[in-house]
């Protein structure tokens, strides 16, 4: 009979009473044999720090120890093996749903919750969350083409004594190169309210671009600063 080290905090004791019992019970040597099969299997993914006890996973490395295969665990008859390693899953706080390996870290993490009310409001807390980087994304891209065209302008245009301490950054906004149509359009849209609302983002009293929470995303005069730009150009 196998004999399973015992640790000190033995979380799996469930699970390992289940093995036991069922493997006291048996009587076929090749039901002995899988007991013995699946509790060595069990025991490598949590020594190895995986979280995967999807029947898929488990069925994969049986196999290659020639003992049942994943169908054989989906059966009627592999009802006694998925009870064990439920409870060991459960045990080690392993997810018994398939975990893809080309998942991001925070899917494979979603992967493990298994309230499906809960995972669904994480997910949108996510996806919410990505929607705002692209909208913030959007809006420093348009912002730096803003800084960019203002900088060649003052490249091609400076005077020789353009070291001077005197000298400014930026030309006046007037002066910059004219905004490409779809430049006008990425900061017009950028800035209209109504899509930034739609984000959960809004304009503040001071030019500013802030969350829902107050924090600004962008500082004081940007919706301002890329007003004036648009009205500059037209």
């Amino acid at each position: 009979m196998a004999n399973p080290s015992t640790p000190a905090l033995d979380v799996v004791r469930n699970a390992r009473q289940l093995y036991r019992t069922y493997r006291d019970t048996a009587t076929r040597p090749s039901k002995v044999k899988n007991l013995d099969r699946l509790w060595e299997v069990l025991n490598s993914i949590r020594d190895e720090g995986c979280r995967d006890y999807s029947l898929a996973e488990i069925g994969r490395r049986l196999e290659t120890m020639g003992g049942p295969k994943t169908q054989s665990l989906r059966n009627a008859q592999g009802a006694y093996l998925r009870e064990i390693i439920i409870a060991y899953a459960s045990a080690v706080n392993g997810s018994t749903r398939y975990i893809g390996t080309t998942k991001s870290n925070v899917e494979q993490a979603l992967d493990l919750v298994t309230d499906p009310s809960i995972r669904a409001t994480l997910r949108m807390a996510i996806e919410e969350a990505k929607r705002l980087k692209v909208v913030n994304d959007n809006l420093h891209a348009a912002f730096k083409s803003l800084q960019v065209g203002a900088s060649l302008s003052l490249a091609h245009a400076a005077e020789p004594d353009r070291a001077s301490p005197a000298s400014s950054t930026f030309l006046p906004i007037a002066q910059t190169p004219a905004l490409t149509p779809r430049l006008r359009t990425a900061l017009a849209k950028g800035i209209d309210e109504t899509r930034l609302a739609q984000q959960g983002l809004l304009v503040g009293d001071d030019g500013s671009i802030c969350n829902e929470a107050g924090d600004r995303v962008f500082p004081p005069s940007f919706v301002l600063a890329i007003q004036a730009a648009l009205a500059a150009d037209g």
